[in-house]
C-alpha cells in the first residue's frame, strides 16, 4: 500500500498534464520535481488532518471516510458547511480534470499519434467529446460498484494502477535514454492490465462477491507491489529489444 501511494503521486494527472506545457525534457523534470514536492506536502497535512480529528473523538478510525469535515463539525455548523461545500466543488475539478485528461488523451494521443488515423480537428473534437462521455460514465458504474467500501481503500488502489501503467513511462523517458515508444506502450498495457486483473483477484474483491476471502488466488488487497517492478521491468526489456531493431528513441 505505502508503495502505490509513494510511486502513484508521480503518475497522477497533475504531473502528466504538466508534461503538454514544457518545451524540453529538462524542464519536465524541473517541473514535475516541484509539482511532486507540492502535491507531497499537501498529503502530509492531511496525515495530520486526520490524526487531529482522531484526537478530537470526531473520526471512527474504523469507517469514517470524512477527517476534514468531521473535524470542522466539531467547530460549528458554519465551519463544516464551509468545508463541505469546499470539498464538493474539489471532488467536481477533480473529477472534470481527469475526464478532460483523459478524453485529450484517447482522442490526441492515443487514436491520432498512436494508431495513425489521421483525424481532422473536428473529428479530434467529437472524439473527445465521445471518449468523455465514456469514461464519466464508467466512472459512475464503478461508483455504484465500489459503493460501501472505504475512500481510503479506493484511493490505494487507484495510485497502485497509477503506478503500475504511468509511472516507470515518465520515469524511464525523463532520465533513460533507450527508452522506446514500444517499450513504453507494452508497460502501460501489462501495468494496468497486471494491476486491475490483481485487484479483481484480491480478497476484499472476492468478499465483494459474496465468496470467501481466503480463497482469493491473489492474497493482497493492493497489487503496487507486484505490478509496479514487472511493468518495468517490461518496459526495460522491449525498449531493448526494440532498440536492437533501430526503433527510434521517444525523445528524438
Amino acid at each position: 500500500l505505502m508503495l502505490a501511494l509513494f510511486l502513484g503521486t508521480a503518475a497522477l494527472p497533475h504531473i502528466l498534464i504538466r508534461y503538454y506545457t514544457v518545451p524540453s525534457p529538462r524542464d519536465a523534470r524541473k517541473s514535475t520535481i516541484v509539482a511532486i514536492a507540492a502535491i507531497g506536502s499537501f498529503y502530509i497535512l492531511t496525515m495530520y488532518m486526520g490524526l487531529g480529528a482522531m484526537v478530537n473523538g470526531v473520526l471512527d478510525v474504523q469507517s469514517s471516510n470524512m477527517a476534514g469535515p468531521l473535524m470542522a463539525r466539531s467547530f460549528g455548523i458554519g465551519l463544516f458547511a464551509m468545508i463541505s461545500a469546499v470539498a464538493f466543488a474539489t471532488i467536481l475539478g477533480t473529477v472534470s480534470g481527469l475526464i478532460v485528461a483523459s478524453s485529450g488523451a484517447i482522442a490526441h494521443d492515443l487514436l491520432d499519434r498512436f494508431m495513425q488515423l489521421n483525424m481532422t480537428d473536428k473529428i479530434k473534437v467529437r472524439a473527445g467529446k465521445i471518449a468523455a462521455f465514456a469514461v464519466g460514465s464508467f466512472g459512475i458504474i464503478l461508483g455504484i460498484l465500489l459503493k460501501g467500501l472505504n475512500v481510503s481503500f479506493l484511493v490505494g488502489l487507484a495510485f497502485a494502477v497509477a503506478a503500475s501503467s504511468n509511472l516507470p513511462a515518465i520515469i524511464m523517458i525523463l532520465f533513460w535514454k533507450k527508452t522506446t515508444a514500444k517499450g513504453v506502450a507494452a508497460s502501460i498495457l501489462v501495468g494496468i492490465t497486471l494491476s486491475v486483473g490483481l485487484i479483481l483477484l484480491s480478497p476484499t474483491m472476492f468478499a465483494r462477491y459474496g465468496l470467501d476471502p481466503a480463497t482469493a488466488p491473489f492474497p493482497l488487497d493492493n497489487p503496487g507491489i507486484i505490478s509496479i517492478p514487472l511493468s518495468f521491468l517490461t518496459l526495460i526489456l522491449v525498449s531493448l529489444y526494440t532498440a536492437k531493431k533501430k526503433t527510434g528513441n521517444v525523445l528524438n
